[in-house]
Formats: C-alpha cells, sequence, structure tokens
C-alpha cells in the first residue's frame, strides 16, 4: 500500500466492506424477524383454537350441552395438529423440560376430555369435569408462557436490529478515524511541510525538507523532486548572481576604465620624467619614485576591489562594518557618478558595530540599488546613503535614496518580482531588485521602498544586528 491512489482503494474497499457487512446482517436479522412474526401468527392461532376448544368445553360439560361435543373434539384435533406442526418451534423456546410438560398436559386433556364425553352420552356421573378444567387452566398458561417467551425473543430481534447498524457505525467511525490519522501523518502533514518549504523558497530560503521520503509513494516522490529542485534552484542562484555581478560590472566599466587611466598616466609621466631628466638630484628621484608607487598602489586598489566583487566564492560570513561595505560598493560606481552628474552623500546616525554579513553579497545587493538609483537621474542629481537604527531594537537601516524619476505607485507591489522592470526593453533584464530581494532574505532581513514619481525613490534595507551577533558565537 504505498501509493495514494492504493490508499484511497483500500479505504473505498473498507467502506464498502462495512456497507456490504451491515447490509447482510441487516437483511438476515430482517429476514429472521419476519419467520419470527409469522411463528408467531402460529402461535396465536394455536392459543385461539385453545380458546375455542375451553369455550366449547365448558358447553359440554358444565351446560351439559351435547350439541357442541363436536365442536369440542373438532377443535380439541386443530389444537393437537397444530401443536405437533409446531411442537420443535415449541421445544426451541420453552427448552425440552417445560415441553414434556406442555406436551404431557395436552394428552391428559385429550384423555379427560373424551372421558368426560363418553360419560355424558351415557349419562353417568364422573368427576372428571373439575379435573379438564385445571388441565385447561394448565395449557392455558403453557400456551401464554409459550407467546410471552416468543414475543421477547421478536422484541431481542428487534432491538438486534435497531443496534447493529449503531454498532457498525461505531465501528466504521473508528476504522475511518485511524485511516484519517493515518492519511494526516502520511499524506495531510508532509504535504503541509511541502506547502511550507515552496513559501520559504519564494522568499529565497532553499532549505530542503528533512522528512522521512523512502515511503515509495507520491508523496515522497514529490519531496525528493522538491530536494533536487531546490539543489537545482541554488546553483542556478549561484549562477545568476555572478551574471548578475558581471551585468553590473559591465555598468559601470566605462567608470572603472577612466579611474584606471588616471594612475596609468600619472604612472607614464612619472616614468617619462625619470627617464629624460638626468638632472634630478637624488632628493627628487625619490619623491618621483614615491608618487610612483602611490599610483601603482591605487591602480592595484581598484583591480582588487574590482576583483573581490566579482568573484564566485559560496555563501561566507565575515565580522565587517557596515560603513567599510557601504564605502567600498560606492567607491566601485564612483567615477560612474561623475560621468552622470550625480552627486553622493553618506551619513551615520547610529553607532556602528561590526557584524556578521556575506560582504559580496551584500555589496552585490548594495550596487544593483545604487545602479538603479544612478540610471533613474539620466541628468543627474542627488544619491544619498544613510545609516541608522531600524525599527526594531538592534536593527539597522541602511536607506538608498535617489532623486530621479521614481516609480509608479500601481507598479511598486511589482519590483521585487522575477524579470519586472521598468525600464525600456533591451536596457534591463528585471533581474537586479530580484537578486537584491534574495540577498538581504538570505541574510535575515527586509527590504522595502518608497517612491514619489519625479521626486525620487527609497529603497530600506533592514537587518537584524541581534541575529548575526547570535551568529557570532557560532559563525557559519
Amino acid at each position: 500500500m504505498k501509493t495514494i491512489g492504493s490508499r484511497l482503494f483500500v479505504l473505498l474497499a473498507i467502506c464498502l466492506a462495512f456497507m456490504l457487512a451491515s447490509t447482510v446482517f441487516h437483511y438476515e436479522n430482517v429476514v429472521g424477524l419476519k419467520d419470527k412474526l409469522i411463528l408467531m401468527e402460529r402461535f396465536n392461532d394455536l392459543r385461539d383454537d385453545l380458546l375455542e376448544l375451553r369455550r366449547y368445553e365448558k358447553n359440554v360439560f358444565l351446560a351439559g350441552d351435547l350439541g357442541d361435543v363436536d365442536k369440542l373434539t373438532s377443535y380439541l384435533l386443530q389444537t393437537i395438529n397444530t401443536f405437533d406442526e409446531l411442537k420443535d418451534q415449541i421445544k426451541n423456546i420453552m427448552g425440552a423440560q417445560t415441553f414434556k410438560q406442555y406436551r404431557s398436559a395436552l394428552e391428559g386433556y385429550e384423555k379427560l376430555a373424551y372421558r368426560g364425553i363418553d360419560s355424558e352420552r351415557r349419562g353417568t356421573i364422573d368427576y372428571v369435569n373439575s379435573q379438564i378444567r385445571e388441565k385447561g387452566k394448565l395449557l392455558n398458561e403453557y400456551t401464554d408462557q409459550l407467546i410471552e417467551a416468543k414475543r421477547s425473543r421478536i422484541d431481542q430481534a428487534i432491538n438486534t436490529i435497531l443496534i447493529i447498524p449503531l454498532i457498525f457505525f461505531v465501528l466504521f467511525l473508528a476504522v475511518f478515524a485511524f485511516m484519517l490519522m493515518k492519511a494526516r501523518r502520511n499524506i495531510s502533514k508532509p504535504l503541509s511541510i511541502l506547502r511550507a518549504a515552496t513559501e520559504k523558497v519564494s522568499r529565497g530560503d532553499f532549505k530542503q525538507i528533512q522528512y522521512i521520503v523512502d515511503r515509495g509513494d507520491e508523496i515522497s516522490a514529490c519531496i525528493n523532486a522538491f530536494n533536487k529542485m531546490t539543489q537545482e534552484i541554488k546553483i542556478r542562484q549561484e549562477q545568476l548572481l555572478h551574471s548578475r555581478k558581471m551585468a553590473a560590472i559591465g555598468t559601470f566599466t566605462s567608470g572603472i576604465a577612466h579611474e584606471l587611466n588616471n594612475p596609468i598616466n600619472n604612472i607614464s609621466l612619472l616614468v617619462e620624467t625619470l627617464t629624460e631628466d638626468q638632472d634630478l638630484t637624488a632628493s627628487e628621484r625619490s619623491k618621483l619614485y614615491q608618487d610612483l608607487m602611490t599610483q601603482a598602489d591605487r591602480s592595484t586598489e581598484i583591480v582588487k576591489g574590482l576583483l573581490e566583487f566579482s568573484r564566485t566564492d559560496q555563501e561566507h560570513l565575515e565580522r565587517l562594518s557596515l560603513g567599510d561595505v557601504v564605502d567600498k560598493t560606492v567607491r566601485l560606481v564612483k567615477n560612474k557618478m561623475k560621468l552622470q552628474g550625480v552627486n553622493y552623500e553618506k551619513s551615520i546616525n547610529t553607532p556602528l558595530k561590526p557584524i556578521w554579513i556575506d560582504k559580496s553579497r551584500l555589496q552585490q545587493a548594495l550596487l544593483n540599488l545604487l545602479i538603479n538609483a544612478i540610471q533613474a537621474m539620466p541628468n543627474g542629481g542627488t544619491l544619498g546613503i544613510a545609516i541608522c537604527a531600524g525599527d526594531a531594537p538592534d536593527e539597522i537601516r541602511i536607506d538608498v535614496a535617489d532623486t530621479g524619476v521614481g516609480i509608479p505607485a500601481e507598479r511598486l507591489d511589482s519590483i521585487f518580482d522575477p524579470f519586472f522592470t521598468t525600464k525600456k526593453e533591451g536596457e534591463g533584464t528585471g533581474l537586479g531588485l530580484s537578486v537584491t530581494y534574495a540577498i538581504i532574505k538570505k541574510h535575515g532581513g527586509r527590504i522595502t521602498v518608497q517612491s514619489t514619481p519625479g521626486k525620487g525613490t527609497i529603497f530600506s534595507i533592514f537587518l537584524n544586528a541581534k541575529a548575526n551577533h547570535e551568529s557570532e558565537q557560532n559563525p557559519a
């Protein structure tokens, strides 16, 4: 019984079995009750014959009406015949001992009746009248006892007919409850876990489901498929993160090239001066060499920052200051801002303590916001970053604000959806904010947006410093 279909089939078979058993029992009991009622009618006929016999007994033996002798003998024979026909049933109901007494009373009554009839016809005196009445009375008592016993059995049969369906219903409820509990454990519970895990995936949490999945049913297959899917999504997310990094690098390549050209040109001029001017003093040459090293270090820092951002390492938490991460990220788009006429403002309104973050990924999230902000100000403007306390205790907030074109209110609910973009066709993939959302969620934080068309947009990142502090005790 592995598949859900087989479980449903078994449950249906159990229901049908209960219905069939209940129907068979009910049918047998109804048929049995019908037979009992027919037999009860025969017993009533026996009693009616006996009552008629007793009535003619009085006419013959008390009133001396010999004209009723034929009626008396007729009902006597009819009573005896009926008794003989029902003797097995009577014996079954009354028991062997009482049946013998009943038959003995009937046989004694028969003998006394014929003896009394013979005496009445001869006109002789025979003292059997009182004995006949005693035997007749005894027959009445046995017959009433028989009918009462039969009525009791009929009552029991009716009670059985009434209670059997109730017993079957209770048993069915018990079995159904047991099957329901098994279904909840084997179907409903894993489905709830699967649904909750799916909701977590929509929020960027790709943890696999830790549940027994070796039963071979459809639920196990779904969970196994889900775990494979989350593993594949995680791999694809890493690839997506890298591709977005490369896309971001392509966006500010011109600024990087411009920034690299300055120290390279300076190095070229310094080397030319050292080569052509032979009259330089040792002190002057030392100063030029120092300037040369400074420009080389400047170039190295630019390349180092670019390589550090574009690396494809797995998640790696470091204890860093948010201020340093923001500064290094802004440095990557500094020349892009200059080329586009964007002014940069930074403010810190809360004490900053080092916290555990994934530097590369948080940088990418910030860079996506910075690039979007710069692109939203094609004619220049102001880009501001503010670090302050969040809405909740131990929460840090990072605001990335621009004075650009803004986002229409009807689109705010969709901007974090994959492939949704407000840019013109060919100018954006619609993945930047989706990736940013996933990165912030991965850090246990949240991101919100406020925008006014024509005035600008503010993206707010909230990071839980307390949760990060707990990670400090056992950094992953």
